[in-house]
């Protein structure tokens, strides 16, 4: 994978050009380089992009969380078909800010209100936490749950920490257990993408979830155990 990059006023642009996989880390470290510096609005071009796999997933992923935690906005452009197809099918295109062309993602940046912006952040905002979560694959009554440990959680999903991982796509039934009271939630997600034993050996093997159809009144729940407990840990 090679990475060219320029600048349209506060926007950089990253034409990729190759492959996406294991082996392209150099993407989260050149988007990490470009937020330290100060650079919020990063476009990213996947004209010439031939291949994305699982592991190109789970690093675009990464990225993608990233910039939103450090108040970054990142988008995508001039995805291929097959790729477009790719991000379908590990429900992506609903948490990447996919455009068709240069053009209209540039303008997007422009339009963009600080109402947005703030209510974008506080969804993904993320706390690191240790706490149980059950879990199975679908709801057939017959399969059993399993158990693991969440080691982060976003008013978008959470990071599952455990040997009984699934495929990207799969579907999975979660209980999880919140605050003093212990409430329990039971939420629907999707497995987005799967730790890799290089690039996240503090995590591996565990997978990333993105939720499904979580309704309003869950995800205030979520956000608010994040707000709550980001203020503690401050006031330590």
């Amino acid at each position: 994978m090679q990475i060219r990059k320029r600048f349209a006023n506060d926007v950089v642009i990253l034409y990729i050009v190759g492959n996406i996989d294991v082996n392209s880390a150099e993407f989260i470290e050149q988007t990490g380089r470009l937020l330290k510096d100060g650079t919020q609005k990063i476009l990213c071009n996947f004209t010439n992009v031939n291949l994305v796999d699982y592991n190109g997933l789970s690093i675009l992923v990464i990225a993608y969380k990233n910039a939103i935690n450090q108040k970054g906005i990142l988008k995508f452009c001039n995805i291929p078909p097959h790729i477009k197809e790719l991000f379908k099918i590990a429900r992506l295109d609903t948490v990447f800010d996919i455009y068709a062309d240069e053009k209209n993602a540039l303008q997007s940046f422009r339009l963009s209100t600080k109402v947005d912006k703030l209510l974008l952040r506080r969804r993904f905002k993320r706390i690191d936490i240790n706490i149980p979560v059950r879990y199975k694959k679908g709801l057939s009554a017959n399969t059993k749950l399993v158990k693991g440990k969440i080691l982060n959680i976003s008013g978008e999903g959470l990071f599952i920490h455990s040997k009984n991982t699934f495929p990207v796509s799969t579907q999975l039934y979660l209980e999880i257990e919140f605050g003093k009271k212990k409430e329990l939630l039971t939420l629907m997600g999707a497995v987005i993408w799967l730790a890799d034993k290089k690039l996240q050996p503090h995590a591996y093997p565990g997978m990333g979830i993105s939720f499904i159809n979580l309704d309003k009144k869950n995800q205030i729940k979520i956000i608010d155990f994040i707000d709550k407990n980001i203020t503690r840990r401050s006031q330590v």
